[in-house]
């Protein structure tokens, strides 16, 4: 046929009547007809969804809660994480709104208080309705194979606290004594070496001691930390909290559209699967590096039964369950591989920086406050008569007035006071106010340990060790937060920093550097620490 003898109605008449044409056209209007109904499903759940963050700003003032303004969207969490100081701001907005007040997390109502009634109701008497922590900003399911002692909740959060226990005893820490003894007099040792009468930035050694501790202490592996300065291990722990710094794309959408913060992380892990076909995810993930190394461990303890020592990871190793065949959140004494090795990495993450950094808050202390030193000098050269085979994990705490100024310190300065909140597993009221389901209860911490009422007569903002003398409400007390799931390595927290700042007093004066600033600039991420570090003079004794 001769197209160009026909006109365009002709054209279009002959078309219509081919089926081949049908069919294209029939197929156009299909993918037509699902572009548009993708677009007004889209727009309607985009609708619905709006709706619900407008209902949900609603949450405090259905409850007869004050709370700051917040923005569409964002609620108060640009205000907060751009000021990067989380416990100040939330002590702030203490004195303007009451002790029992809200923010929100994107659209994520978050209850804050540091009324110690309320206190007691969350953390002890209603701690079954409180089984869990508040989320982070990406979070695995709770079903989910990999899961730690800190994101597990309800029977499977008792199971692991029940198998993790003993090696929080007084009995399994003095078998660990000698061993934080000899990584602390490696700390003198290095501090030695770099010079008498020198300005240091004493928070980079604190952190290779802490690191050494832990990886010996609980690894039962030496990897020369403290000696060697370009050490991989230590790199690699450091990168996993400078990026904690600042939020990922993935993290922000966790914060955002907090409902899918569990399917994100999904997507994430199987986009990094991906990814790993064409790059190392061990360059890429410093976490990744990790956790390929702590399998290691495990695999070779596994392998060599007659290497049996006395330490935390082979006391989850002799828990583990070979055929990981059981409910997770049974109560009985295993643990499945995977749970193993995300409990491993917990310890070594939770213990390294929170430690390092009361040990830093400790030396600002003693450097600022030389009438400190020289009571703490005196106590324990009265103690241990310079004989240095004398301290351990015992004779330590057996110095009042060390403990004293240890939990002051902490008290001044408490350090991981994000991650005391609690979230709620079932609903419950606690003095008239209605707390559903996965509604977080953070903590003030701040305001607490400030406040005149609990730590008085004498002025709460001053430092002054000897107020612990005094027994006191111990919810007024949150370092280490309260109740059934406050923190598992508290003793050990407190021997290592009591360990180490013997040795060091007992080796060094404290001085102020140079420029010493007048007031501690600080940051907080997961935990609230110096920034910069901080930097002293230290003069052999």
């Amino acid at each position: 046929m001769n197209f160009e003898n026909l006109g365009f109605s002709n054209l279009l008449e002959f078309l219509n009547e081919q089926s081949w044409f049908i069919e294209l056209k029939n197929t156009e209007l299909d993918f037509l007809f699902s572009i548009k109904t993708a677009s007004i499903s889209i727009a309607s759940l985009s609708v619905a969804y709006l709706a619900k963050i407008w209902h949900s700003y609603r949450f405090f003032m259905k409850r007869g809660l004050k709370s700051p303004e917040h923005e569409f969207f964002y609620g108060n969490f640009r205000h907060i994480h751009q000021n990067k100081n989380y416990s100040e701001v939330l002590r702030d907005w203490t004195k303007q709104y009451g002790k029992p007040y809200g923010y929100f997390e994107g659209h994520l109502p978050v209850i804050v208080t540091s009324d110690l009634d309320i206190i007691q109701e969350v953390f002890i008497k209603q701690s079954t309705n409180f089984s869990a922590r508040k989320k982070s900003y990406l979070i695995r399911k709770e079903n989910d194979a990999y899961i730690d002692l800190f994101e597990s909740t309800k029977n499977r959060w008792k199971r692991m606290r029940m198998i993790m226990n003993p090696t929080f005893s007084s009995a399994k820490l003095r078998e660990l004594g000698p061993i934080l003894v000899n990584c602390a007099d490696r700390l003198i040792d290095v501090l030695n070496k770099d010079g008498n009468d020198a300005e240091i930035n004493v928070s980079e050694y604190f952190k290779r001691f802490t690191m050494d501790s832990i990886w010996n202490c609980a690894f039962g592996v030496d990897i020369n930390m403290q000696y060697e300065k370009e050490n991989l291990y230590f790199k690699k722990c450091e990168d996993i909290f400078l990026r904690t710094l600042d939020l990922s794309l993935a993290e922000y959408l966790g914060v955002f559209f907090h409902e899918f913060k569990e399917l994100v992380l999904e997507y994430l892990i199987i986009i990094m699967t991906i990814l790993a076909k064409f790059v190392d995810p061990k360059k890429l993930i410093p976490f990744i590096w990790l956790n390929e190394k702590v399998q290691e461990i495990v695999e070779i303890r596994e392998k060599d039964p007659t290497v049996k020592r006395k330490d935390y990871i082979q006391l989850l190793i002799d828990s583990k369950l070979e055929n990981n065949n059981f409910d997770i959140f049974e109560t009985k004494k295993f643990l499945s591989s995977l749970e193993i090795k995300a409990n491993l990495i917990l310890f070594m993450l939770a213990g390294y920086e929170t430690t390092s950094t009361a040990l830093s808050y400790s030396t600002h202390v003693l450097a600022t406050h030389p009438d400190e030193q020289i009571r703490l000098h005196d106590e324990i050269c009265s103690a241990f008569a310079n004989d240095l085979s004398l301290i351990n994990s015992d004779s330590v705490q057996e110095l009042e007035y060390l403990d004293w100024f240890v939990k002051e310190v902490l008290r001044f300065y408490p350090i991981g006071n994000s991650v005391v909140a609690r979230r709620c597993t079932k609903k419950t009221t606690i003095k008239g106010i209605d707390i559903p389901v996965d509604t977080p209860i953070a903590v003030d911490v701040l305001s607490i340990h400030f406040d005149a009422d609990l730590w008085g007569p004498h002025d709460p903002n001053e430092f002054y060790p000897p107020r612990h003398q005094i027994k006191r409400n111990p919810l007024a007390f949150m370092a280490f937060g309260n109740g059934p799931r406050n923190c598992i390595g508290m003793k050990f927290a407190l021997i290592e920093l009591k360990i180490a700042l013997v040795k060091l007093i007992m080796n060094f004066e404290i001085l102020p550097s140079k420029n010493y600033p007048e007031i501690l600039e600080l940051e907080e991420g997961v935990v609230r620490y110096i920034k910069n570090g901080e930097k002293v003079l230290i003069r052999k004794r």
